[in-house]
């Protein structure tokens, strides 16, 4: 089971992102079309499609929207107005908006992101068509996955809480609008003041915090290579041209050849 700062983001995450992986540390990059491996509880990078000659373009992102989570209820936010003193705060200047953050259990987190948005594979079934292709010709390792889905986000901050009682205090500076601060203001133009018994304070722009992907579905590498054999070149499945039967099997039933790999799909 994870631990510490990532123990507490992920679970947090993973009520509301189940089935995807989560992106750490938060400021790595992933996009569509990525190739992965499985590594310990997370996966590392193998490169891209491109790389091996693979073309497949993600389809239109979806609509924005902002994520606002808090461990279920565990954690306080109180904010304060530019110009204004507030009790309790330390390290925010008067003239300044703030926000003090206390945490009521511990491995906890506040995960703030806005601008979310979603990007997919266009076209999956052409993928797998292309998969089939070149794991019968032993040009391709079974165990890699292709990164199918991406959400991205145009800013996010997030605090996790290393036992009950930790408290941060955040500026919040130009990006905040005018009324009173919300939620979504600690995304972006923060920075951090005093804190106590604080795993993760992280701040960034441009970040996916989850992905997913698909590999070639298990029970169908299965009944294949007992069909054909191993794609070992000069033998099995490598000893002729790929069966048409498997290559339409990927265009018109797609997800009996492949299937989605994630956190809670992995072996």
């Amino acid at each position: 089971m994870a631990k510490g700062a990532y123990g507490a983001y992920r679970k947090a995450m993973g009520d509301v992102y189940g089935g995807w992986w989560l992106t750490w540390p938060l400021t790595q990059r992933v996009r569509v079309t990525d190739v992965r491996a499985l590594h310990d509880d997370g996966s590392v990078s193998a490169g891209t499609l491109a790389d091996r000659g693979i073309k497949a373009e993600p389809g239109p992102a979806g609509a924005h929207a902002d994520l606002a989570y808090d461990a279920a209820g565990t954690v306080a936010v109180r904010f304060k107005a530019a110009g204004a003193a507030a009790q309790g705060f330390t390290s925010v200047p008067a003239a300044e908006a703030g926000a003090r953050v206390e945490f009521h259990a511990g491995r906890s987190a506040l995960v703030v992101y806005t601008g979310l948005e979603q990007e997919g594979l266009d076209d999956v079934s052409g993928l797998a068509r292309e998969l089939v292709r070149r794991f019968w010709l032993g040009t391709w390792d079974a165990d890699l996955f292709t990164v199918t889905d991406v959400i991205s986000a145009r800013s996010g901050t997030v605090l996790t809480a290393e036992e009950a009682g930790a408290t941060a205090e955040l500026r919040v500076q130009g990006s905040a609008g005018p009324g009173p601060l919300q939620l979504a203001d600690l995304a972006a133009g923060v920075t951090f003041g005093a804190s106590s018994r604080v795993g993760l304070n992280w701040t960034g722009k441009d970040v996916t915090p989850c992905y997913r992907g698909v590999r070639i579905r298990r029970t169908w590498l299965r009944r294949v290579t007992e069909e054909y054999g191993t794609p070992q070149p000069g033998r099995g499945l490598a000893t002729g041209p790929v069966p048409p039967v498997l290559l339409d099997e990927a265009g018109d039933e797609t997800w009996s050849v492949v299937e989605r790999v994630g956190p809670d799909e992995r072996p």
